[in-house]
C-alpha cells in the first residue's frame, strides 16, 4: 500500500511517500511559492520511488489548520490525482502530523502553529496503540485558554511557536518548537485512516481553516 502525502499548511512545502515500514519525503522551504514547487516536489518523490501516480493506494493532504492559500494549494492538488487516477482521499489534520513528527515520547502531545494576533492553532493527542486520539479538537485558542486547556504532563510542540515558547515554558510545558510539518508524517496517518475505511469524499473534502478569513473578519467587522 502505497500513500502520497501531500503537507502545504505552512510555509513549508513536504511531499512522502507511505508503503508499509518505508517513509520518503522530499521537502522546501517555500515561503509563498507552494504553487511552483509542489508538482515538481510530487513528480520527483514518485520518480525516486519508481512508483506512478495509478499505482498509489490514495493521496493524503494536510486539510489544516495553516496558511489559507496553501491549504486550497494543497487540496487542489490531491482532488486532482485523485480524480485522474481514481484514488481515495485522506484528509488528515495538520496538526496530528505534527504530533505523529514529532520526536516527543509524551503520552499526550498538544501540537501547535501559530494563528498569530496572540493566538495558537492547537490541538492535544494522546497515543492510542498505532495511532492517536483526540483529546482537545483542533482551535485557534489564545496561550491563555491553551494553557488552561491541557493536562499539566502534556507536551506542546509546534513549527513557527518561538514567540510562545517562553510563556507556555513557565507555564511548565515541555516545549519543542522546533518540528517540522513533513509529508511523510501525513502520508502515515493516512495510511491509517485507509486501513480504517475513513477516506473523504471528493466532492466534501474542505480545508479546516478553524477560524475566518481576514476578509470574512474585517466583513463581520471583528479585529483583524
Amino acid at each position: 500500500m502505497s500513500i502520497l502525502g501531500i503537507e502545504t499548511a505552512t510555509s513549508v512545502c513536504s511531499v512522502g511517500l507511505a508503503n508499509g515500514e518505508s517513509v520518503r519525503e522530499v521537502w522546501e522551504e517555500a515561503g509563498r511559492r507552494h504553487s511552483v514547487l509542489l508538482v515538481d516536489l510530487v513528480d520527483r518523490l514518485l520518480d525516486e520511488a519508481e512508483v506512478k501516480r495509478e499505482q498509489l493506494s490514495g493521496v493524503a493532504v494536510s486539510s489544516g489548520p495553516g496558511s489559507f492559500t496553501g491549504l486550497r494549494i494543497g487540496m487542489g492538488l490531491a482532488k486532482g490525482i485523485c480524480m485522474a487516477a481514481d484514488l481515495p482521499l485522506l484528509t488528515v489534520s495538520t496538526l496530528e502530523a505534527l504530533a505523529v513528527h514529532s520526536a516527543s515520547e509524551a503520552t499526550s502531545v498538544c501540537a501547535c502553529l501559530d494563528a498569530r494576533h496572540d493566538q495558537l492553532y492547537s490541538g492535544e493527542y494522546a497515543r492510542a496503540g498505532a495511532g492517536w486520539d483526540v483529546r482537545l479538537e483542533d482551535a485557534g485558542r489564545s496561550v491563555e485558554d491553551l494553557v488552561k486547556s491541557l493536562r499539566p504532563d502534556t507536551a506542546v510542540v509546534g513549527f513557527g511557536i518561538d514567540t510562545y515558547a517562553s510563556r507556555l515554558i513557565s507555564e511548565g510545558f515541555k516545549v519543542d518548537a522546533s518540528v517540522r510539518p513533513s509529508g511523510a508524517a501525513v502520508a502515515r496517518v493516512g495510511a491509517r485512516l485507509l486501513e480504517a475505511g475513513q477516506a473523504t469524499a471528493l466532492e466534501s473534502a474542505e480545508p479546516n481553516y478553524c477560524r475566518k478569513s481576514q476578509a470574512e473578519r474585517k466583513q463581520d467587522g471583528e479585529d483583524v
